[in-house]
């Protein structure tokens, strides 16, 4: 007999009034109760459970995302947060305190993507055939050294040609770099991205036999020529296939570190913007623009002169982990991935 069954004799009885059968009834609809009672404590137990840990785990997720924003918003608004990553230590690290808890923050500089430190106004139509010239000049206090041709370093420039960017990479000679080389004018700029990790020394021949990697540009009187190979650097991109319409906002990241500039003292270097006509010989000047340096704003790093980039960043409370990746770029920011672990 099944438990229906038994629950319907009882009614029965009941019903009948059968004399007796009170007691065993009773004693039935307890063991039955019994066997009821605990699976459906064990249930609510269960869901009461699963309740809080839902409601602590959204949280948790609350949680890190405000601590993404709070990261987001620091990218945006604080350039000493973006000027603390460099590519020794791209990684900066910080912990905050939302809805009571602790969430643990970083954030690391993938690459850069140009930015609004080094910018050019252009609205220049290059003549098929033709190629641009990029000059770097160093005008006040000293010298700076430039660093490119690597993954870590991977100095370029960003042009706006209609609806798409173009981006030329700087260039060693040879490329990729294999090992320090002689300070070279007219090197090559292009759209490959550099493959080596390694600087190398790009002055290796100059009178003051300066070790330390990358290229050397000495301070002189600024201007485009008359210059001597010591007082400046240029890149000059492959012909243009077609005329192309260079207009909107230009944007040059250089990979620049103190030398010569004194801690106190303010300084500069201008990059200029050229068309240069190979059969001709002869230029075009484009545009121009200046990069100034405050006193007391070297350290001993190499700094882009860019803030902007690709940066990942991640936000974890307790079993909760976000990851985020962002690029930063001409006054905006853009989400590029979201992931919850």
């Amino acid at each position: 007999m099944n438990t229906v069954t038994a629950i319907k004799t009882i009614c029965r009885k009941f019903k009948t009034g059968e004399k007796g059968f009170a007691l065993p009834s009773v004693l039935i609809l307890l063991v039955l109760g019994g066997l009821t009672v605990a699976p459906l404590m064990t249930q609510m137990n269960t869901g009461l459970y699963s309740t809080l840990l839902h409601e602590d785990r959204t949280i948790e997720q609350y949680s890190g995302d405000s601590a993404i924003n709070h990261a987001v918003w620091r990218l945006l608004y604080e350039p000493e947060f973006i000027m603390a990553m460099t590519p020794l230590e791209p990684t900066v690290e910080y912990s905050i305190d939302i809805n009571n808890r602790d969430v643990q923050i970083g954030v690391t500089r993938i690459s850069g993507l140009g930015g609004d430190s080094l910018t050019m106004d252009i609205d220049y139509i290059m003549t098929a055939g033709n190629q641009l010239e990029l000059r770097v000049v160093v005008f006040d206090d000293d010298h700076v050294h430039l660093a490119y041709d690597t993954e870590t370093y991977d100095s370029r420039i960003m042009l706006p040609a209609g609806s798409e960017t173009i981006s030329f990479y700087f260039h060693n000679n040879p490329t990729p770099p294999v090992s320090d080389t002689n300070a070279q004018a007219d090197l090559t700029m292009d759209e490959t991205r550099p493959t080596v990790s390694t600087l190398y020394n790009y002055d290796f021949n100059f009178d003051w036999s300066d070790p330390r990697p990358g290229r050397r540009v000495e301070e002189s009187e600024g201007g485009l020529t008359g210059l001597e190979l010591k007082e400046y650097q240029n890149w000059r991109s492959p012909p243009f296939s077609s005329a192309t319409h260079l207009q909107g906002t230009a944007v040059i990241n250089l990979y620049i570190a103190p030398d010569g500039f004194n801690y106190d003292n303010d300084g500069a270097f201008r990059v200029y913007l050229r068309e240069y006509n190979q059969a001709g010989g002869t230029y075009t000047e484009i545009g121009s623009a200046d990069y100034a340096i405050e006193g007391g704003h070297w350290v001993d790093i190499w700094t882009p002169t860019a803030g902007e980039g690709k940066y990942r960043i991640t936000a974890s409370t307790g079993d909760t982990r976000i990851e985020s990746t962002v690029a930063l770029g001409f006054g905006y920011l853009r989400t590029l991935s979201f992931l919850y672990r």
